[in-house]
């Protein structure tokens, strides 16, 4: 049997519910590591050592301990290929897979922290409703991209679903999205959600605070 996975995590919709996810996905066996952030855990300098920046997800494995969480998915998905998270170096799909995967990492991932950080973290309506206004210019373009299709490359799921997945609820989550504005988005993410890797993750249980 492999050994499991460590991952360190703050919360079940932190970024580390991207690597638990995938993680499920895979089938990989994983210890779950619950940091307190209000404790201070990730300042103690036992966890410095590991990752000096302090942040989660971090993923102790057989090679070492890796940082970033769309990283640490992108390797294991990459370690297996079979599961289908990830297409071939030759697939015709390969480019958009990789643009769909780092737009979510980035430039959705940035706009949609700005909400999350002035509606929870930090709370600050007008801040908050300029965030809201920047991530909803993106979020029409990938509401458009849904009209007609399932996942958001080719016709099967693969990792840039379980980003997208992970930002949707955060943005659920900060009452920033909804059916009316975002008919295809939601719908896409309730389907995402009714995968039992999903579930288990724990990840689409904060929509029931939503």
């Amino acid at each position: 049997m492999k050994a499991p996975l460590k991952l360190y995590s703050f919360a079940p919709f932190d970024r580390a519910a991207r690597v638990r996810w995938t993680a499920l996905e895979l089938g990989l066996p994983l210890e779950e590591v619950a940091l307190s952030y209000g404790g201070g855990d990730h300042k103690e300098a036992a966890y410095r050592a590991k990752n000096p920046f302090g942040q989660v997800p971090l993923v102790e494995t057989a090679q070492g301990c890796m940082i970033e969480s769309v990283a640490i998915c992108q390797y294991l998905a990459e370690q297996h290929p079979q599961a289908g998270l990830v297409p071939a170096l030759d697939s015709p799909l390969r480019a958009s897979w990789l643009s769909w995967l780092f737009f979510c990492a980035s430039d959705l991932d940035a706009r949609g922290f700005q909400v999350m950080n002035y509606t929870l973290l930090r709370p600050d309506a007008e801040r908050r409703a300029t965030a809201v206004s920047l991530v909803s210019r993106a979020l029409a373009v990938v509401d458009a991209h849904m009209a007609e299709r399932e996942f958001l490359v080719g016709d099967t799921f693969m990792l840039p679903d379980i980003v997208m997945g992970h930002e949707l609820v955060l943005l659920s989550l900060c009452k920033a999205l909804d059916g009316d504005t975002y008919p295809n988005l939601v719908r896409y993410r309730d389907r995402l959600g009714t995968r039992a890797a999903a579930q288990a993750s724990g990840l689409f249980a904060v929509l029931d605070r939503a």
